[in-house]
């Protein structure tokens, strides 16, 4: 019951979301963001009580060329994730690094998230907090001005700046294997303006909500619906999709991100109790697309180190979220 009840909570709130007016904002999607939630929130990161390595490459708009001299203009990612449960107070440590270059930007974020599990008679409540830093690279002799004597026009090739960045998010699992989550980043709003007046390009505090749950159809099938919603206050996006997986070595999923793309993706589990998984997901552009390229590729690669813990011996227990 209590799972029928959590499942239309999710399926009113999509219905209640698909009738907003919403729009992109300053923290970007990934279509595996699921099967990498560490991404968006640090309390995440000890939920399996297992270590692992997480590898992601997206090219958005793929094949995309700047209408004057064909030099990329696509954003593009890569996210390297790593994980490894505590048997300590603290449930799990980890390190996060995202690469990511939009045009003549290229942002380099690396951080350290740490989580710690609560019990709370039977459910789990699970605080982390991420702090980093991020590095922002403009170059700006790729810039064109309408205006030859504006006076950035000769600032040079390229000004990098490094600043302090903190995130913090919950993760609390619900009774029937479902789950909330929210997560804040960009606490400290850091703001890129090279030691140049007149320059203010700062990133502003994004809120993140994360929903799902995992129901049993039958025997080894396994149905995952999930909701993420992500706002800065001022815009609004988010992505609801489902995943059915059979036998934990194979899965298939799709969803829709608002006013941007529908998604579908597989994958597939190699090697001794599936610790490699392999997935690929592919973005189906559904707006402005004539100004873009119609799809969007990534790839998801995975490792589990099944027997590597910080602090004591490794507790026996099957992981059942993000298997």
């Amino acid at each position: 019951m209590k799972d029928r009840l959590f499942l239309s909570i999710l399926g009113i709130l999509g219905s209640i979301l698909l009738s907003l007016p919403a729009q992109a904002q300053n923290d970007s999607f990934v279509s595996f963001s699921i099967m990498n939630p560490t991404l968006h929130n640090p309390a995440w990161i000890g939920k399996n009580r297992m270590g692992q390595v997480v590898l992601q490459a997206r090219s958005q708009w793929t094949g995309y060329k700047t209408s004057f001299d064909g030099k990329g203009g696509a954003p593009s990612s890569l996210v390297l994730n790593m994980s490894v449960p505590i048997v300590t107070k603290f449930s799990g440590i980890g390190l996060s690094v995202l690469n990511e270059t939009i045009g003549p930007v290229n942002n380099m974020a690396i951080n350290l998230p740490l989580s710690y599990n609560i019990d709370l008679n039977g459910n789990e409540l699970i605080l982390g907090l991420m702090p980093g830093i991020i590095s922002r690279s403009q170059n700006f002799n790729e810039l064109r001005f309408n205006d030859p004597g504006d006076p950035f026009n000769n600032i040079g090739t390229q000004e990098t700046q490094t600043l302090f960045n903190f995130a913090i998010g919950t993760l609390y699992s619900l009774p029937r294997n479902a789950y909330v989550g929210l997560s804040i980043s960009n606490l400290t709003q850091p703001e890129f303006n090279y030691g140049l007046s007149g320059i203010s390009n700062k990133k502003l505090t994004n809120y993140t909500l994360m929903l799902g749950a995992f129901r049993n159809l039958k025997k080894g099938l396994e149905f995952r619906p999930n909701l993420v919603v992500k706002t800065d206050l001022n815009t609004l996006t988010f992505d609801l999709g489902a995943q059915v997986q059979y036998n934990a070595r194979m899965w298939i999923g799709t969803s829709y991100r608002w006013s941007e793309a529908f998604v579908v993706m597989g994958g597939y589990s190699l090697m001794e109790r599936n610790r490699l998984k392999l997935g690929f997901a592919l973005d189906l552009v559904i707006r402005e697309s004539q100004a873009k390229k119609a799809t969007s590729q990534e790839i998801f690669i995975r490792y589990d180190l099944l027997d590597f813990v910080f602090g004591g011996k490794k507790k026996v227990k099957t992981p059942r979220f993000i298997n």
